[in-house]
């Protein structure tokens, strides 16, 4: 029986991936990073959970903060671009910090492998009152066809068959409300995010945790 998180672990871990990384960068840098970076906050603890090598991370100017990646490769490469923080390996379904840590907390194209059980751990390290700047694939049909689309013209890894993508609909579950959202797209040659289109695909938000 394959282990999904190993699979992730495994992807991740192996070194570069052209195509993917490639794909990844534009992403963050035309759409994901002018849309995250207005909100970022520059007082307080801010966790970057899924910080990859520190792409997004440098495109926000994003510095002092905390920094957890699932593979050591990918924190070692982030460690070495000199940036200042700390640097963490570890799972986002099981942080090793306590309830209620950072002000801010950054998470970009990684909630799509792990579901809700995620993103309820990245909501019980946000402080009351505090934001949560997310980026992930969504659980619409259009969404889930296109990723196993993807995975057949060889564009998205093979593991993308079984991610976890998240409803939208559980978000009204949580104690969150919505500050802003957006849908990214795809406008050759660039990636842009839009607040006007329904929210499919891959999907940005700006959550404050409520403080009850």
């Amino acid at each position: 029986m394959r282990v999904f998180g190993y699979e992730v672990q495994h992807f991740y871990g192996r070194g570069r991936r052209p195509f993917f990384d490639e794909l990844y960068q534009q992403v963050n840098r035309q759409a994901l990073a002018p849309f995250f970076r207005p909100r970022l906050r520059r007082k307080g603890r801010v966790l970057e959970a899924g910080s990859g090598s520190g792409h997004l991370a440098g495109e926000m100017d994003l510095r002092y903060g905390f920094f957890l990646d699932l593979t050591w490769e990918q924190i070692k490469c982030f460690r070495d671009t000199g940036t200042p923080g700390f640097f963490i390996q570890g799972d986002i379904q099981q942080l090793p910090f306590e309830d209620n840590t950072f002000e801010q907390v950054i998470c970009s194209n990684v909630l799509h492998y792990t579901g809700l059980p995620g993103l309820t751990e990245l909501l019980r390290v946000t402080k009351p009152g505090g934001q949560m700047l997310l980026a992930f694939l969504e659980k619409s049909y259009f969404t889930q066809a296109a990723a196993h689309l993807a995975v057949s013209c060889g564009l998205f890894p093979p593991l993308m068959r079984d991610a976890r993508f998240i409803d939208l609909a559980d978000l009204a579950q949580l104690n969150v409300r919505v500050e802003d959202s957006a849908t990214v797209i795809f406008i050759p040659p660039l990636f842009r995010s839009y607040r006007a289109l329904p929210r499919q695909g891959l999907v940005a938000f700006v959550l404050q945790k409520g403080k009850v």
